[in-house]
Order: structure tokens, then C-alpha cells, then sequence
């Protein structure tokens, strides 16, 4: 059964290594770019659209859309909300390595823990959002497959293969398109699972570092919701 780890893994970005033709010198140039966003970076808001292959279905999933927030809380370390509006309301969090659902609709709260992902759920979610190219140049071999636009945008698509092998038990590559100009965050991500089943993730209206709220990353149920450990 899939978590929403998968879902909240879907908050990514970029690597290093000379491919396919492509000059190193293009690939070393996204990658410090990506150095200097990463210096900056304290937090971001977007919206998104979220779809989720299933391989052995042959099959897509309704596109879920909402609004992604993100923090740095500390080096290494963020924290995420996802507001989904359609065709399901629902909230996800993650803090910690725990992720919270809340489903409104049988107002449920769904906890995970995700401490046993130790340091690979760290690096997952701090890809493209605080992760250095040079950070990532040592976690992943990267290729750059071409050019391809992105909602009328000019991308650099990059293919991430993770060089640890506690990695790959979780994904088993990244592909990132991130603009050909300006801040190099992700318009796009696919996330591909060992199983074949990927998940696709595109971001509009990105805000780097705007003024967030004190609770604005807090999940807020109501009272009365039910509480479930879902896989203990």
C-alpha cells in the first residue's frame, strides 16, 4: 500500500554528471545555479497538480490538484504541507519523518511514521527545495535528456539515479525539468518506483521564500477525528 511518503517525496530537483552529448559545461552550470539557490532558500508556495501512475494497471489516477508549502526549519531538514482541493479534499503534512492525512469527508487523521527511512526521507524532500548541486552531484549520476517545455516554459530535463542502494529501494530515478533561466526550481517531476508506478508532479506559481504564518505548515483537525496508525 502506498503512503503519502511517495506523494510528499514529490517536493524535488537536480544533478550533476555529463550526458547524452550534452556538454559538461551545460550540466556544471545548472548545478551551481542550483548551489546558489540553495543558499537561499528558507521556504516556498505553489500550486500543483499531482498524478499517479499504477504500471501493472497500465493506468493514471485522477489529477489531484491543490497548494504545496514548504520550510527549511534547519540545515537538512523541512517541513511540508500539501492542500489538496480537487477531486478529494484532503491535507497532508510532514514534520519529522512523520506525515499526517487528514481526510475531511470521515474526518480522519492517518499518522506515519517514517523515522525507519532515517536519512533518505531527508534527501528526498530537500531536493530542488535546499539541496545544493554539489550535494546532489554526490547522491546522484545525472544525465540531461534534452530540452522540453513545460507549461509554455523552456526546460532542461534531467534523469537522477540514486547511487545509494537504500535509495533505490524507494525510487528508481528521478527525472527533473527545470527552466532553461532564472531560479532553478522544478516545473516538473517524475518519480519512478522499483514496482514501475511513477508519479508526476507539475508546479505553477512558484514563490520563493515568501512571509509565512507561524501555523501556516500546522494541521488543524477538528475535534472528534479519528485517529489511525495505518501499517502498525
Amino acid at each position: 500500500m502506498k503512503t503519502p511518503f511517495v506523494s510528499m517525496v514529490c517536493l524535488l530537483v537536480a544533478g550533476a554528471l555529463a550526458p547524452l552529448g550534452i556538454a559538461k559545461d551545460d550540466l556544471q552550470e545548472i548545478l551551481s545555479r542550483m548551489d546558489r539557490a540553495a543558499s537561499d532558500f528558507k521556504s516556498m508556495t505553489a500550486q500543483v497538480t499531482h498524478v499517479t501512475h499504477t504500471d501493472i494497471l497500465n493506468d493514471d489516477s485522477p489529477p489531484e490538484t491543490g497548494t504545496v508549502t514548504m520550510k527549511k526549519v534547519q540545515p537538512g531538514e523541512v517541513q511540508g504541507k500539501l492542500d489538496f482541493t480537487s477531486p478529494d479534499i484532503k491535507t497532508v503534512t510532514i514534520e519529522k519523518r512523520r506525515v499526517q492525512e487528514y481526510l475531511p469527508k470521515i474526518n480522519t487523521l492517518q499518522i506515519f511514521d517514517l523515522d525507519k527511512h532515517g536519512p533518505q526521507l531527508d534527501k528526498f524532500l530537500m531536493i530542488g527545495f535546499g539541496t545544493s548541486g554539489t550535494e546532489i552531484a554526490a547522491t546522484y549520476d545525472v544525465t540531461i535528456l534534452g530540452s522540453e517545455p513545460v507549461n509554455g516554459q523552456a526546460a532542461t530535463r534531467l534523469q537522477l539515479i540514486p547511487k545509494n542502494g537504500e535509495a533505490k529501494k524507494y525510487v528508481k530515478k528521478l527525472e527533473l525539468w527545470i527552466p532553461e533561466q532564472g531560479d532553478p526550481y522544478p516545473l516538473r517531476e517524475k518519480i519512478s518506483e522499483p514496482s514501475g508506478d511513477y508519479q508526476l508532479v507539475t508546479y505553477s506559481k512558484v514563490t520563493i521564500n515568501p512571509p509565512l504564518q507561524p501555523d501556516a505548515l500546522q494541521l488543524k483537525p477538528p475535534a472528534g477525528v479519528k485517529i489511525e496508525h495505518p501499517g502498525k
